[in-house]
């Protein structure tokens, strides 16, 4: 093992003995190579199958990227690799071959945030509840917490209050469940709790597991909420064989309902659990681990690490004050460009707030551009290595813009997604339905598209029919409206394509006989890059293409509705990268701009009473600082417009905490 590069805490960690081990891994320090090597040294050295093992991770990537490596440890010496995989993909698993016993049949889609709020709209106008007044997303947001706290159904879910709110939320939770049973989907949270349902009312299952899994590795551990927690506590019960990974100091999700006491308390849920501490850092210099240090210790409560680095020299840690968010974005432009191209003669930004005090950002941007004040960027290679993160998505407009005009090209982490586009959803309902004909989520979105004639009012007549299996009604609505009988004849023609045709040729055909191509492809420009998002479509269908084609659509739907926003980074993309300091985490760039460093903002406004939450915040600053490898920009503005109304900002009690003499402090007259 010492010759595959292992320090010595990692080496600790890869050759623990079997029972519970909690590796508390410090940012950069390597955690993802102890991991993968402890699979391959239980394989190899321990003699288990690869078979008994199961590694969670949090995203689709982290996933990918454990595969890949173990893959490449192992060789192709034995048959089979582990069951590698998120909680939610696991939980994917599970139902497919038990969901019966939840009242799931196995062809069950798996709806994601739109699908459901589409749903619970149609649920609030049941129930008469105004859905402009109580929105789709508010019930969402307290049904996933519920799920994520494995709470039942009903009023039950909100504690036992009897408020007319908690009980109106208990009849909407309750109706919402019911739904997705008719549908025969479930959401993410049901991918969790199911599982975790079965395991505790068919204990036969649960066994099932324990023999197949008996040694469950678990990355990201700070980050498991209840529902994780119990779903790894049942599994781990028989065996006690349970490696987590995990750093206190990033947790930074107890807003999607992640537990930090999972982390705190593994050595009360496992006394005899080892405990190894790997806190030498391979990511960043020593001046940027100081002001991680320094950060960090305003959080209490943690496990007592400490990072250090061979790498001892760097370019210390700028900080910035900006006059507002328009000449935050100028800098951090500036800095940029002179990354970029350190050749080029950038010259002297020159920006003065106060002889356009009230003119709008979109206004001074085509003056500075018109003036041209900064250079455009002439050189791209390497900019995949730059990252601007910020608290809120609404601090990204003004960077945007700025990025615009100096022409850098950037990508947005958080946006609006590829599968989430309008065009991309119909074209993913349409195929939901040839998997699962009871999604009338899916058909309720597509039976009109492109414009059939099919109304509200017939879409309703048609639901009642199915749900009810009405038959007679069925076929007198179809002999009445032959538009709807088409629709379904069409989906029918589809399903009876041979097994072996591929998912590509199967989405043609659906794109000819549904005329969605005619449909989108509206002469115009917007309707041309509509049908290029399509297109798309096929070099994604091309990956299943070995696949029978039902087979290959099951497995392509499963891949997109377990997608999270850390997928949607490209890190071979030659574009900077704009993103929240919640979707920062994982990654890592040689270059961090850190911005909108003040009160109010980074801690947010809605943690300062809160201690709990503000000693998020402050892990939130943490990771942010601790994704840079080489370079670190700490930038706040001394004023911004918020909500319509420019404010005097001040700086963040997290750079009060960084000592001045750790940072190099950039004058704003010299960049203003």
């Amino acid at each position: 093992m010492k010759d595959l590069g292992l320090n010595q805490a990692q080496l600790e960690a890869v050759t623990a003995p079997m029972g519970p081990v909690l590796i508390l891994a410090g940012a950069g320090s390597g955690k993802t190579r102890a991991l993968t090597m402890r699979i391959v040294y239980l394989i190899k050295k321990l003699r288990l199958h690869p078979r008994n093992i199961l590694a969670v991770t949090f995203t689709n990537k982290a996933a990918g990227e454990m595969k890949q490596r173990v893959t490449k440890l192992l060789g192709k010496s034995l048959e089979g690799l582990p069951n590698m995989g998120t909680f939610h993909s696991i939980g994917v698993k599970i139902l497919r071959v038990y969901g019966g016993l939840v009242g799931l049949d196995s062809n069950f889609v798996i709806f994601d945030s739109s699908d459901q709020e589409s749903l619970l709209k149609d649920i609030l106008l049941k129930l008469r509840i105004d859905p402009t007044k109580y929105k789709p997303s508010l019930f969402a947001s307290i049904i996933d917490r519920a799920k994520n706290n494995l709470s039942a159904e009903g009023g039950s879910a909100f504690g036992g209050e009897d408020t007319i709110f908690a009980i109106t939320a208990g009849k909407v939770y309750a109706t919402y469940q019911e739904e997705l049973r008719k549908n025969n989907a479930v959401d993410f949270g049901d991918l969790l709790v199911l599982p975790v349902r079965i395991f505790q009312k068919h204990p036969e299952v649960l066994e099932r597991y324990q023999k197949l899994w008996q040694y469950i590795l678990i990355d990201e551990y700070q980050d498991t909420n209840y529902a994780q927690y119990i779903f790894s506590k049942l599994l781990a019960q028989a065996h006690k064989n349970i490696f987590v990974v995990g750093d206190d100091a990033q947790a930074i999700y107890g807003f999607r309902g992640a537990n930090l006491q999972n982390i705190l308390d593994f050595e009360k849920d496992y006394p005899e659990a080892k405990i190894v501490r790997l806190e030498q850092n391979y990511r960043s210099t020593s001046p940027i681990l100081s002001i991680a240090e320094k950060i960090i210790a305003l959080s209490p409560r943690q496990h007592q690490k400490r990072l250090w680095t061979e790498n001892t020299v760097g370019e210390t840690p700028v900080l910035f004050a900006a006059q507002d968010e328009l000449a935050e974005a100028y800098f951090v432009a500036k800095k940029i460009l002179e990354i970029q191209d350190s050749k080029a003669n950038s010259g002297e930004l020159s920006y003065h707030q106060e002889d356009y005090a009230d003119e709008g950002i979109l206004s001074r941007i085509m003056r500075h551009s018109q003036s041209k004040i900064l250079p455009k960027l002439k050189n791209r290679q390497g900019l995949n290595n730059i990252a601007i993160l910020y608290r809120t998505h609404a601090q990204s407009r003004v960077l945007e813009e700025v990025m615009i005009e100096t022409s850098i090209p950037y990508q947005i982490v958080g946006g609006l997604k590829f599968y989430e586009r309008k065009e991309i959803k119909d074209v993913l309902s349409f195929l939901r339905l040839l998997v699962n004909p009871n999604d009338l989520v899916s058909l309720k979105r597509v039976i009109n598209v492109p414009p059939r004639g099919i109304g509200p009012k017939s879409f309703e007549i048609l639901k009642d029919a199915l749900l009810n299996k009405n038959e007679q009604e069925l076929a007198k609505l179809f002999a009445s409206r032959g538009n709807i009988k088409t629709f379904f004849e069409m989906l029918d023609t589809l399903n009876k394509i041979e097994e072996k045709a591929t998912l590509s040729d199967i989405l043609k055909l659906l794109l000819k006989l549904s005329n969605y191509e005619g449909f989108l492809r509206d002469k115009s420009e917007e309707g041309e890059g509509r049908w290029e998002n399509v297109q798309e479509l096929f070099n994604v269908a091309g990956s299943f293409s070995k696949l029978p084609w039902k087979e290959g659509l099951n497995q392509f739907l499963e891949e997109v509705a377990l997608m999270t926003s850390a997928d949607e980074v490209d890190p071979d993309s030659a574009r900077i990268t704009l993103m929240t300091l919640h979707q920062a985490k994982g990654l890592e760039f040689e270059t961090i701009f850190l911005v909108g460093l003040e009160e109010g903002l980074l801690p947010h406004s809605r943690s300062l009473l809160e201690p709990k939450e503000l000693a998020e915040e402050i892990r939130l600053a943490y990771v942010g600082v601790t994704r840079a490898k080489i370079r670190l920009y700490l930038v706040y503005a001394t004023s911004r417009k918020q909500f319509g109304s420019r404010n005097i900002s001040l700086p963040s009690r997290i750079l009060k905490a960084i000592p001045e003499e750790l940072l190099e402090i950039y004058e704003s007259n010299k960049y203003l």
